[in-house]
Parts: structure tokens; sequence; C-alpha cells
């Protein structure tokens, strides 16, 4: 199965859990989000499914819409379950449901990177950090819309970010 942004949300929650670590739904967004931009610079690849998953400017800055409607229900609470997603479909019209997992390993350590990076961070600090001029959000951010932030800007942004690291 392809990787898709529900894996990665998933990856978060475990890694929220093995911490005892009370994970919110804003900050797992911009977490997911975040994972996305640094696989976009550093793999040269989307780490979420485009058949699926899109990245959309909202007031709070970057947002996979699917990753924010499968744990809205948590709203402000910490979220303590992964969420599952329709694998198939019997013949008898029956649903079954699996929790999609991310098995890639050059995903899995970038995830890992972001999540040491970036628990500690306050909220109010992460959405700074995503909504500060030149951001990606900042470009394609309009009030009121749900704009598609295009995956070549987020790859350049973070690539910047890695370039300007490495120095």
């Amino acid at each position: 199965m392809k990787n898709d942004a529900i894996a990665i949300a998933n990856y978060f929650v475990d890694k929220a859990k093995e911490e005892n670590y009370e994970l919110t739904l804003l900050r797992l967004v911009k977490y997911v989000y975040i994972a996305y931009g640094f696989a976009l610079a550093l793999l040269d690849r989307s780490i979420i499914n485009d058949r699926f998953d899109k990245v959309e400017a909202w007031k709070y800055g970057p947002v996979i819409p699917s990753v924010y409607h499968s744990f809205k229900h948590n709203k402000n609470n910490p979220i303590r379950e992964k969420s599952s997603v329709i694998s198939t479909e019997s013949s008898e019209g029956e649903l079954r449901f699996c929790e999609p997992v991310v098995k890639d390993k050059g995903i899995v350590m970038i995830l890992d990177f972001v999540w040491y990076r970036y628990k500690d961070k306050s909220i109010h600090d992460l959405i700074e950090l995503l909504h500060k001029d030149g951001t990606p959000w900042k470009f394609c951010y309009k009030e009121g819309l749900n704009v598609e932030i295009p995956d070549g800007l987020t790859k350049i942004y973070y690539q910047s970010i890695v370039k300007n690291a490495s120095k």
C-alpha cells in the first residue's frame, strides 16, 4: 500500500503514546505537514498519496484535510487512537478497515527527525514558524479560502531549510 497522510499521522500518534506525550489535532496536522516538506526536500518525493491527500493553506497554517477530518473528533483533547481507513470490501458489501502504517525506513527517519526536532516547541512557536514571511502558507493563504499549496513551493522552501542547516 502506498503511503498516505493517515499513515504519517498514525506514526506520530504511536510516538506520542510511546512517550506519554499529549498530541493534539493542531499539533498533529503541523507535524504531518513538516514531515511532508522535509521528505520532498530530502527524499525528492512526496510521502502522501496525491490521489487522496493534498495540502491546503488554512487559517491556522498548512493542513492536509484528510488528516484533519480523520482526527477532528478529538477536538482539543489529546489524540489517543490511530485512524483507520477502508482497505477492502467483501462480495457481500462488508467493509474491512486497517490502520495505515509507514514501512519505508527512509520515511521513518524523517518522521523521527521531525518528532524530536519539533515536539518541544509550543503550538504558538509552530504556528509562527509555519506562518512567517517566505513560507508556502504565507504565499498561498487567502482569508476564507482553503487554497492548495503546490508541492513544488513546499519542496523549494524545505530545500532552503536543509541547505541553510548544512552551512
